[in-house]
């Protein structure tokens, strides 16, 4: 004759669980974890990339609105004067609408009074000019640089 068993040993033995472990459950805490980590760091690079193509969007919008300007009134839209223009109300005013016929050749926000790149730091130009040319002639050949046009993706 067969040696009986308890009731609650035979029922533990042969129930089957459930449930996950502690061990499955940091695996796919540590698995989730690391994905996330991948998403944030290409969001990181989209948002960087996003930024050079706004700088470099509005670059060309000054520079077509520049180019605009001096083809209506054969001039340039600020005096030169000194190594940097900064992009602020009073260098712009003529593209912002100050001209003679009220016409608005370039539509951006200002930020304090200045024109501010997707990083915070406004934008410079200057014009590059070889030495004993006079800047005031029409016969001045130029060409504009944008300084924070070329920013490195970091």
């Amino acid at each position: 004759m067969k040696p009986k068993r308890s009731k609650l040993r035979n029922l533990k033995g042969s129930r089957r669980s459930s449930a996950f472990t502690l061990i499955e459950m940091l695996v796919v805490m540590g698995m989730l974890a690391l994905l996330m980590g991948v998403a944030v760091s290409g969001i990181g690079q989209a948002r960087s990339q996003a930024k050079v193509a706004k700088a470099n969007a509005e670059v060309r919008e000054l520079i077509n609105a520049w180019l605009s300007y001096e083809a209506a009134y054969d001039d340039w839209p600020v005096d030169v004067t000194g190594e940097e223009i900064v992009a602020d109300k009073t260098s712009l005013k003529e593209l912002l609408g100050g001209n003679d016929d009220k016409a608005v050749y370039l539509n951006i926000q200002l930020v304090g009074g200045v024109f501010l790149d997707p990083w915070g730091t406004p934008y410079k130009f200057r014009l590059v000019n070889k030495s004993g040319q006079d800047q005031t002639t029409a016969e001045f050949p130029a060409a504009v640089t944008f300084p924070n046009r070329h920013r490195y993706v970091r």
